[in-house]
């Protein structure tokens, strides 16, 4: 086995992220294999200063791979990368332990040579996540609210197409039937429940003091009718008053994010960056421990790119 890397379901959004931010990172052509359903074979997607060919997923033999990225559910493909011996790396497997998150390729991981699958922060946790942990260092947080406005690339690129289909069937007085989403997206808002493993995965990574047990997380999530960006509302208390200016200035200093003033949009700052804007930042004058503002972002390459690619940089460098 050699440290070839596998890249399933090449052609879904989360995969061009992922693709993209690869090529950026030095990773070489010939050490990268994509890797689709059999619709999606023949065609070629681009790398670096070239194209590389897109395989059959199903018919593939992941043990000449060191490493298989899979950034969609499919249980066929875990199962044969763990059968064949090859390191499975997903946001989308199910696990009982804590979901891995590195803000950079270098950030210490008390990982094993022994395990079979890592599971990963996926995209809502990987952008909050940077921000979250800095301001928790400083003075722990004690209550986090969030509500998460997730456009419809949260649905993948069938999501995408939905929206796009019923806009302009709309727009032509005809009929539109939900597939994706359980009821039209277009033009309106679909308010639905975050899972568990989210609320579970907050508390797991940022209850690192004494607050671990009773951190209180509350999250609420909107689909809303746009194709691409995520923006999410954050409120957080904290065990102590704290400087406004400080965590402005803590913030402002991080890798990849920006606090500005004014409009923002996912369109006009974030349009597939991998970068995060912090907009309305504000401190109220009688609650000295709490903050709130905006996160606005590009979830699959800010959040879930940046986070696949530190971790494939940090095992092929430290494992492999």
């Amino acid at each position: 086995m050699d440290n070839r890397i596998a890249l399933s379901h090449a052609s879904g959004l989360a995969a061009g992220a992922i693709l993209e931010k690869l090529s950026e990172s030095g990773v070489k052509p010939d050490s990268l294999i994509l890797l689709d359903r059999e619709s999606n074979l023949g065609g070629r997607l681009p790398f670096a200063s070239g194209y590389l060919g897109v395989q059959d997923q199903d018919g593939f033999d992941l043990s000449e791979c060191a490493l298989l990225l899979m950034p969609e559910t499919d249980t066929e493909r875990a199962t044969a990368a763990i059968a064949q011996g090859c390191l499975l790396v997903s946001h989308a497997i199910p696990s009982d332990s804590a979901a891995i998150f590195m803000p950079d390729a270098h950030s210490p991981q008390a990982l094993s040579y022994t395990q079979t699958s890592l599971r990963l922060a996926g995209p809502e946790l990987s952008c909050l996540l940077p921000v979250l942990l800095e301001l928790n260092r400083e003075h722990p947080i004690v209550r986090l609210n969030v509500a998460l406005l997730r456009s419809a690339e949260f649905c993948g690129k069938a999501g995408v197409d939905e929206l796009a289909a019923q806009t302009v069937n709309l727009f032509n007085s005809k009929a539109v039937e939900p597939l994706i989403y359980p009821q039209q997206i277009a033009f309106n808002l679909l308010p639905e429940t975050p899972t568990p493993v989210l609320v579970n995965d907050l508390r797991r990574i940022l209850g690192n003091n004494s607050y671990s047990e009773t951190l209180s997380v509350t999250l609420q999530s909107v689909n809303v009718p746009v194709f691409h960006g995520l923006v999410a509302a954050v409120q957080i208390c904290f065990d102590a008053e704290v400087s406004f200016e400080d965590c402005k200035n803590r913030l402002s200093r991080l890798d990849k994010v920006t606090v500005k003033d004014g409009p923002v949009s996912p369109i006009s700052d974030c349009n597939q960056s991998f970068s995060c804007i912090i907009s309305h930042l504000e401190q109220a004058p009688d609650q000295p421990s709490s903050l709130h503002f905006w996160m606005i972002t590009d979830p699959m390459r800010y959040g879930l790119a940046n986070n696949y690619v530190n971790v494939t940089d940090f095992l092929l460098e430290s494992f492999l």
